[in-house]
């Protein structure tokens, strides 16, 4: 069957089968002729033995496919993606940046995918001055100069690390200058850890914060700290985090995956998601800017004042000297041998600490790139695949590691078109985003510009950025697509061989021993989440987001290199993947798995019922839970547990309404098998699926947040910005009535509940047969 253009409607005469689908039918036909035939060949033939073999069901035909996937992703091929996409740094916004999405195009046009072309935004990005590095200065009382920071990481492995201002250290969208003054140690600059420090009796307010890595994302602690009265801030990776079996140079980088004594992670310290100066609207050349610079810092979006990144040894220089009451046993490290953590403020010899931090704010071209694997039935609906490809440095692990996996993948998947009679049902998408570390800019200006499109076609959205580590695949979606990430995971082979060896011959195997739920029945699944491309999507657009990546059951936050001028093709093949890369090569099967099953299977593989049960057995226990501990006038509890009582009662009737849905669909696929070229009950159901999705977007944004956060059920957290949260709506009203416990507060808590409610109604009257 020719190519149908997206959005083109077929020929009323075409039938409304992929190629895989007719050959199984066909096969189907042949054997019923040959049947007839030896039966018309007369009695002398009766005695004659014929093997009469079952016809392929489409099943059979689906799992034929699996296979030849599978069998394509080649693991050699990776490196080579991994190898051309980490040649030098390349930060977005830079010339470095454009040659590496010129590669990417190149390497998925080379493959075979359609249309590959860029979509171009025009954005606020920030720099430091590669060629003044920034520095920590102290000086004695007497104004001596006793420690001066290199401000750059040394280079360990020449062949990968040489490129020009590889090792500088600096964060993105930190104010320029410098600024003196006493240090105080904040811990991981929490909410919480700020309020410990008044209880202690010491305050950042006109001192410079110094504050850990770790249990948040870094934005959010620059913003608590700059909120609470700092004039600067100071981050560090603490050997705790980073290298927990010592800092010998045995226990090290480049012997270990364990950070060097001048390894810094870079990153960004923006407030937010997308361009700050076009929040909810495209960034696009011809568009006005609603923002001004001035306003974004007022907002808090972007820092007004100096922030830099160190190394734990000149954590050990700044932590060494300093005085005041010991820090509590939890905010304890492991920066020096026998070094007790202090709170300061100050040194103990009345020495001056000063930042020197040199940098810009400048608009920039970014670019994304698309290109598509066209639907031979449902070209107009889209599973959509997608990475980010900028990296701080060279970004062999975040992202390239995904940026290799994804071109293997549109590689193996046109390998499996040309070999095979498959072509996918729906089109599948291939997205790679720019200048998504500084704040998912590339992704969220795309969503912004396309989100009435993608409402209308976009089935799910699959998101991997970075291969963590090399135990255990790692889940966070809707629960809607609970059922068939598990399904996906049963049929990828197990890459590692001491699971194996343990009997775990699947991906979903170690998963189930890795991360249990604790009743057992299932392997843990996580709510979406921020800190990469799948929330906007979800967020913003209602698309339900499967986010995924390789990691153990002792990885923290990350893994130790994470963000620095060591992650090069040595890191991926010699101290994560050291088994030829298996793992990238899983990665890349459950990515093909997952988005052929979405592009194949007749009858999308969204399970509302799966829904009703977590929201009901779920969500609602914890809701319960937050609403008991609450304050409240005898009329406010009434009042809040009424609204609370008509959410159950409505979850209630989904789920029925859920499974009854459910009995449509398996008549309708049973329709189907005897009827396959009659897709318009298949078509129906998918569209209330989707559209039941949809139903979570809260057009006016949710409560406290920023309004392109729309979800209601799950959003970006508040007070950690890698995390995700559940009804923050309701969350959010909770807390205010916390705050300021009055009758309009207790009010909004009601009217809170009410709109998660309200799109609980949605689902049920989308599922319901009529109005």
């Amino acid at each position: 069957m020719p190519y149908v253009g997206v959005g083109a409607q077929q020929d009323s005469h075409k039938a409304l089968l992929n190629p895989s689908m007719m050959k199984a039918y066909a096969v189907l036909g042949v054997s019923l002729l040959l049947i007839l035939a030896v039966a018309a060949m007369g009695k002398h033939h009766s005695e004659r033995i014929f093997n009469h073999h079952k016809a392929p069901t489409l099943e059979d035909v689906h799992k034929s496919t699996t296979d030849s996937l599978l069998q394509n992703i080649d693991v050699e091929r990776i490196k080579q993606y991994l190898r051309r996409f980490t040649k030098e740094p390349h930060v977005a916004g830079t010339e470095a940046n454009k040659k590496v999405a010129y590669a990417i195009a190149s390497a998925w046009s080379e493959a075979g995918l359609d249309d590959v072309h860029t979509i171009p935004y025009e954005v606020l990005l920030s720099y430091p001055k590669f060629d003044i590095p920034n520095r920590v200065i102290i000086k004695s009382s007497n104004g001596k100069e006793i420690f001066r920071s290199s401000g750059v990481s040394p280079v360990i492995i020449a062949e990968e690390q040489s490129g020009k201002y590889a090792g500088h250290q600096w964060l993105a969208w930190s104010a320029n200058g410098s600024v003196s003054g006493e240090v105080v140690y904040c811990n991981r600059g929490s909410d919480n850890d700020f309020k410990n420090l008044a209880h202690l009796g010491a305050s950042v307010e006109g001192k410079i914060a110094l504050m850990r890595y770790g249990e948040g994302f870094r934005g959010d602690k620059v913003h608590r700290a700059q909120k609470n009265g700092a004039i600067g801030a100071i981050l560090f990776s603490d050997p705790s985090d980073v290298a927990a079996d010592g800092t010998d140079e045995t226990q090290i980088y480049p012997n270990t995956i364990w950070m060097p004594h001048e390894g810094v992670q870079r990153g960004s310290c923006m407030h937010g998601d997308g361009d700050p100066l076009t929040p909810y609207h495209p960034s696009k050349k011809d568009l006005f800017k609603s923002k001004t610079i001035e306003e974004a810092k007022e907002e808090g979006v972007i820092p007004s004042i100096p922030v830099l990144p160190i190394s734990y040894s000149t954590a050990y220089e700044i932590m060494s000297r300093m005085k005041g009451r010991i820090a509590p046993s939890s905010w304890q490290g492991k920066v020096g041998e026998n070094l007790t953590y202090k709170l300061g403020p100050g040194f103990s010899k009345d020495e001056s600490l000063t930042i020197n931090v040199y940098s810009e704010l400048t608009t920039r071209r970014i670019r994304n790139i698309i290109g598509y694997i066209r639907g031979s039935q449902e070209p107009d609906r889209y599973v959509m695949l997608g990475n980010h490809f900028d990296a701080w440095v060279y970004g062999s692990m975040d992202p390239n590691s995904g940026t290799a996996i994804l071109a293997e993948v549109a590689r193996a998947m046109m390998q499996t078109i040309n070999e095979t009679s498959w072509r996918p049902a729906r089109t599948i998408v291939f997205n790679a985003w720019d200048a998504e570390e500084y704040g998912l800019i590339g992704s969220t200006e795309f969503v912004e510009e396309f989100v009435d499109i993608l409402q209308k076609r976009a089935v799910v959205y699959i998101n991997m950025d970075t291969l963590v580590a090399n135990t255990s695949i790692s889940v966070d979606t809707v629960p809607t697509l609970h059922n068939i990430v598990m399904e996906v995971a049963k049929k990828i082979p197990n890459p590692v061989a001491s699971e194996r060896k343990k009997g775990r011959e699947t991906v979903f195997d170690t998963w189930m021993a890795t991360f249990p739920l604790k009743d057992g029945t299932a392997p843990e699944i996580g709510i979406p989440n921020g800190g990469s491309d799948q929330a906007p999507f979800l967020n913003f657009a209602g698309i339900p987001v499967v986010n995924f990546e390789f990691k153990n059951a002792t990885t923290r936050d990350t893994y130790p290199l994470y963000h620095t001028m060591y992650e090069t093709p040595f890191t991926n093949e010699h101290l994560i993947d050291t088994d030829n890369m298996k793992i990238h090569q899983a990665t890349g099967q459950f990515w093909a798995e997952l988005a052929r099953s979405f592009a194949d299977a007749p009858v999308l593989p969204i399970n509302t019922t799966k829904l009703g049960h977590v929201i009901i057995s779920e969500y609602l226990p914890i809701l319960k839970n937050v609403l008991s501990k609450l304050s409240l006038s005898k009329e406010d509890a009434e009042m809040i547990k009424t609204q609370y009582k008509f959410l159950l009662k409505n979850c209630q009737e989904m789920l029925h309404m859920s499974e009854k849905f459910e009995e449509t669909i398996a008549f309708t696929q049973h329709s189907f098998s005897k009827n396959p070229y009659d897709m318009t009950h298949i078509a129906a159901i998918n569209e209330r699926l989707m559209s039941s999705e949809r139903c979570f977007v809260n057009p006016r944004g949710t409560l406290g947040r920023n309004p392109s956060a729309r979800h209601v059920l799950f959003s970006v957290s508040e007070s950690d910005s890698y995390s995700g949260s559940l009804m923050a709506g309701i969350g959010n009203a909770v807390d205010a009535y916390k705050n300021v416990p009055n009758k309009k507060n207790a009010r909004e808590v009601a009217n809170q509940i009410s709109v998660v409610q309200y799109s609980v109604k949605c689902v049920l009257n989308t599922l319901r047969e009529v109005i």
